[in-house]
Parts: C-alpha cells; sequence; structure tokens
C-alpha cells in the first residue's frame, strides 16, 4: 500500500466539512473558476483555481490545470472560519482587471518611487555629513601663518636663504 499523495487530502465535496453555500456563491461570482476545497490533512480551508470545470458540481482536483491559490489561516497557521475578508484579499491579488500596459506602468512607478527615496536618503546623509564637519570644524582653533594674513601671500624666506639652512644644517 502507497502512502497518500498531496491531493488525496484534499476534497471538493467532504461529508463532514461543507463550506458555506453564500460565501461559495460570491467567491464564483468573483471567479467561476475558482472553488473551496477542504484539506482533511491540515483541518483547513483552501481557495483553488479550476480552469476548464466552470460547469461541474464537483471538482476534479488532480487536474493537472488545477492550481491552489491560498490557504485560509490565522496568522499562527490555525483554522479560520471563511469571510468577507477572503474574498476581498483575492479581489485584491487579482490582476485580470488589468491590462499588460497598466501592470508595466504600475511597476515602473514603484521602481521611481524606491530610487527616489534611495536619492533622498543620499541628500540627506549628504547634508547631515555637511553639517556635522561644519560644526566640528567651527570649532577648531587653527593659527594662520602671518604670510597668509589678509589675503595675499606675502614674500617668504628667499630660495638662496632655504639652501643655506638646508646646507649648514
Amino acid at each position: 500500500m502507497s502512502s497518500p499523495k498531496f491531493n488525496d487530502y484534499r476534497a471538493s465535496r467532504d461529508g463532514v466539512m461543507v463550506a458555506d453555500v453564500g460565501f461559495k456563491k460570491q467567491l464564483w461570482a468573483l471567479d467561476p473558476e475558482l472553488d473551496v476545497v477542504w484539506d482533511w490533512g491540515a483541518g483547513k480551508w483552501e481557495i483553488w483555481k479550476f480552469p476548464g470545470q466552470v460547469k461541474s458540481k464537483v471538482k476534479d482536483i488532480n487536474d493537472p490545470r488545477a492550481r491552489h491559490v491560498m490557504t485560509v489561516q490565522t496568522q499562527q497557521r490555525d483554522f479560520r472560519e471563511l469571510g468577507a475578508d477572503i474574498l476581498l484579499s483575492l479581489q485584491k491579488g487579482d490582476t485580470r482587471k488589468y491590462s499588460l500596459k497598466q501592470l508595466v506602468d504600475y511597476f515602473d512607478k514603484m521602481d521611481d518611487n524606491i530610487e527616489r527615496a534611495k536619492r533622498k536618503d543620499f541628500a540627506n546623509l549628504m547634508e547631515s555629513i555637511h553639517i556635522e564637519t561644519e560644526w566640528f570644524t567651527r570649532g577648531l582653533r587653527l593659527s594662520v601663518p602671518r604670510r597668509f594674513m589678509g589675503g595675499l601671500v606675502l614674500d617668504g624666506p628667499k630660495k638662496s636663504v632655504k639652501m643655506g639652512r638646508a646646507i649648514n644644517g
């Protein structure tokens, strides 16, 4: 006897757990290919998409086109009842209502926002470094050589004097 497979734990028509009819009608209004499946192994509801099985009452979970959309559970991964917030999250995640151009524009705007935020962070960093450096150098008292006073470079010692000092040591 072989061990049960992934789909063996799921049933679209379970004898014990039956999904709320009102929820199922709202789910089918959202997308007729969606249906609620009971995972008796984990004890949780799952939403599956069954392409091409809109008319059939019992969905074939072993159909290769059937795919898992979401598992209905709490944040602690416990059992959770089916509710309107599930429908809202499914509706939010539905990309069929947008054209390809709208999706590309949306992601381009997201990229622009990320770049703008990075530029702003960099400008803020540079400004804070500038202010910190300005405050640090403001407190320093450096003596300025006398020949640089007044903005003019005054004549210093001649080259021959420098050479003499170097030779005489």
